[in-house]
């Protein structure tokens, strides 16, 4: 048997194929095991398909593979959806009493058991799902009171009865399976460990970089992929003093968001593409009044509504050149979930450095996906908070003018003003979104609008000099053979590298957390004779920007279908793009 475990639950919307998932996976990393996730869900409340993955190792786990091992249908297209994945010394969960007759493949064990009837006998048919999840513990010989603490969790709030019936209908499921079925020969055996892990996903992770950074007020509008932040944060923000509203649309999100990070909170909105597109307008009156905003973008398929719950890396030129005129900003792209903490961390500082808003760019695979990590991935004691030329009462005298008025929007070297919160002694001042001096008045003077525009601009230029743009590197640093790549495809990268080595290619993986300003990679692709350049959407948008920084064409791997990359798939794109010609 392979080392690591692949199960799915699948059925309909609204069937709660998530929680059910979500339960099995806090259980498995509660057991010392390394859990990673993924999602299939329809964009509807109820109906469509929707499937929830769990990949499971003793050691990490970074992407998912095509291979199911148990899988709990509880429909028929369930089955037919995850055909190609099942081989011999699968297992198929399903309840033969209900109104379908379940076509299990004849290489698949089929194991029938009456989930709903079950469930019944436990309280409530309601909890069939969990009568399912007692039957693949059995099947993998995994203890069944591992779900407890999981069950707890998730219906500790509904009292006591509530949670003692899911106990008991998983121990239920458990023993059916034991009295009707002889399951030892499929040869499952989940080694637990006594390591301790968090398991979270990449919008949560993002709020609890917001919450270490020092983040005291969010706003945002309810939309896939983004909402979960919203969520993590509710509740939780207000410890630490701060606020959380929810707006009446995104417009209103980011102009809460401005007025707060005015008033001197570091403040934080978060959307999906179709957010961006209605924040664009303010997006510009943030910058031109130089104003520190950190404003998070979980790409999903587009354009226009498109797909919402679908996987797509489309969004990247927008967060480059998004709004009207020309308009300085940042733009990180994290790379995995514990990325997602430790660059939303970054954002604020830089945001307020600089005094520019910044993007943090995730996406679908990354916002909803679940993955283990031990507590010191997070070390609260290694954030650093740094606010910039933000001023007090005696540092402010140097930025007066000849009549004592504040110099907002001062001329300096490194283009970054000094920069005042309202009630500060002697630092009233005003910003429009209109051009203006150094004291924020409107000005269509020629001199002072050449001298704000390059002030605003130098910023960038003094940010690519002094922080450090680097990029995550894998796999033989000597190989000829370069795969570039950015967000959440990092995982499966890192993984296709031992199917390669498999098959005797030898490949260098840049992963890239920066796009603007970003690493310079001259030098590496000279160094390659082949370079690729991996992404999820049809142009290549990232590919475009290398092609631009390094003079020379480069091949290209895209995937737009919703569906993130897998590491065997991957690794078999870069096989077949390696005998390919680079493009003319």
């Amino acid at each position: 048997m392979a080392e690591d475990l692949n199960w799915a639950i699948g059925g309909e919307a609204g069937d709660g194929i998530d929680s059910t998932g979500k339960i099995f996976a806090q259980a498995l990393s509660r057991a010392g095991r390394h859990v990673f996730t993924s999602k299939d869900f329809a964009s509807r409340i109820r109906g469509g398909y929707t499937a929830y993955k769990i990949r499971t190792s003793v050691d990490e786990v970074q992407s998912v593979v095509d291979r199911l091992d148990i899988l709990v249908a509880l429909t028929q297209r369930t089955i037919d959806e995850n055909l190609d994945e099942l081989h011999e010394g699968s297992a198929v969960i399903y309840d033969g009493e209900r109104s379908w007759d379940a076509e299990i493949p004849e290489h698949v064990k089929g194991v029938d058991v009456p989930l709903k009837s079950i469930a019944e006998d436990a309280g409530g048919s309601i909890m069939r799902n969990t009568v399912a999840l007692g039957a693949a513990c059995e099947i993998v010989d995994f203890d069944v009171e591992y779900l407890d603490e999981a069950l707890e969790k998730r219906f500790g709030g509904k009292g006591t009865k509530i949670v003692d019936n899911n106990k008991e209908a998983a121990r239920l499921g458990q023993e059916y399976v034991q009295e009707n079925y002889d399951v030892d020969h499929l040869g499952y055996d989940l080694e637990t460990t006594d390591s301790d892990y968090v398991l979270l996903n990449g919008d949560e992770a993002i709020g609890m970089g917001a919450i270490a950074a020092g983040c005291r007020f969010y706003a945002g509008y309810p939309i896939t992929p983004a909402t979960d932040v919203m969520t993590y944060l509710t509740g939780r923000l207000e410890e630490f003093g701060g606020h959380v509203v929810q707006a009446e649309d995104e417009l209103s999100a980011i102009n809460m968001a401005l007025g707060a990070a005015r008033g001197g909170a570091r403040s934080m909105t978060a959307t999906s593409g179709p957010g961006i597109d209605l924040m664009a307008e303010t997006f510009g009156l943030v910058a031109t009044s130089e104003t520190p905003l950190v404003i998070v973008d979980v790409m999903r398929s587009g354009p226009s509504t498109g797909m919402p719950t679908k996987q797509e890396q489309g969004d990247l030129n927008m967060t480059l050149y998004g709004g009207h005129g020309e308009i300085p900003r940042f733009v990180v792209a994290p790379t995995t979930i514990s990325e997602c903490f430790w660059k939303t961390v970054e954002a604020f500082n830089f945001a307020e450095q600089y005094q520019t808003p910044v993007y943090v760019v995730a996406d679908l695979s990354l916002a909803v996906t679940e993955q283990t990590f031990p507590p010191e991935a997070f070390d609260m004691d290694e954030v650093e908070i740094d606010r910039g030329k933000l001023v007090d009462e005696d540092e402010i005298d140097e930025w007066l003018d000849a009549q004592g008025r504040f110099r907002a929007h001062a001329v300096t070297e490194d283009g970054v003003s000094p920069r005042a919160v309202p009630g500060t002694t002697d630092g009233a001042h005003m910003s429009t979104g209109l051009e203006h001096d150094e004291l924020g008045r409107r000005t269509e003077e020629q001199d002072e609008r050449v001298q704000q525009v390059d002030k605003r601009n130098r910023k960038v230029e003094t940010a690519k000099e002094e922080e450090d743009w680097d990029y995550r590197e894998f796999g033989n640093s000597d190989a000829e053979n370069l795969v570039i790549s950015w967000g959440s495809n990092e995982g499966a990268l890192v993984e296709a590298l031992d199917y390669l080595e498999d098959e005797g290619v030898d490949v260098r993986v840049i992963s890239v957390p920066y796009i603007f300003p970003r690493p310079d990679l001259s030098e590496e692709v000279e160094a390659a004779d082949d370079v690729i350049v991996a992404e999820c959407n049809a142009t290549g948008q990232f590919a475009d920007l290398i092609e631009h920084d390094v003079l020379t064409r480069v091949k290209r791997i895209n995937k737009y279908t919703g569906v993130r990359f897998k590491a065997d798939e991957l690794a078999e794109e870069i096989t077949t793009k390696l005998a390919e010609e680079v493009p003319a």
